[in-house]
């Protein structure tokens, strides 16, 4: 591990798994809770998507973190990072200005989410965007979102229980 590199990036680089997304703090999706050890935050400032009633419960973003000791951490359990590809199948436009938009997974393995979570859609471009599901019925998903185009492949990961 080099000087200044956070607990998410070292986790990676040695090629364990860890659920994340933004990188940037904001979005919670790295968030563990630190069993043992210490860290620190750049600035010595708590990210956006960490409050302090969860950073004094022992929780950390480790995307932002930098350890200050060995730690030992507890990730949430399962791989919101798995990725399954789908079809973007039909899209109507929304009063709101974005989509809803059905889309329709390609592989065998279902996409396990329900109404009210989110996932991650992103597009052959690398774009991504954490989008609200609003409907699962068989091998397909309704999202709302901002555009996609019918009969785009994506890719999604999750789900997610917040939007970031």
């Amino acid at each position: 591990m080099s000087a200044g590199e956070n607990v998410l990036g070292a986790a990676l680089a040695a090629g364990i798994p860890l659920p994340h997304s933004c990188r940037a703090g904001r979005c919670a999706t790295c968030k563990a809770r630190l069993l043992s050890g210490q860290i620190a935050y750049p600035d010595d400032r708590l990210p956006p998507g960490i409050v302090a009633a969860e950073a004094a419960r022992g929780e950390v973003l480790l995307c932002q973190a930098r350890p200050r000791s060995d730690l030992l951490v507890q990730t949430r359990a399962g791989n919101p990072q798995s990725a399954s590809g789908l079809v973007v199948q039909g899209a109507a436009p929304l009063s709101t200005g974005g989509q809803r938009v059905t889309l329709s997974l390609l592989g065998a393995t279902p996409l396990q989410v329900r109404p009210g979570q989110f996932i991650d859609v992103e597009n052959a471009a690398g774009e991504r965007e954490r989008v609200p599901v609003v409907a699962v019925a068989g091998r397909g998903v309704d999202v709302e979102v901002l555009e996609l185009e019918v009969s785009a492949l994506v890719r999604a990961r999750g789900p997610f229980d917040s939007p970031r």
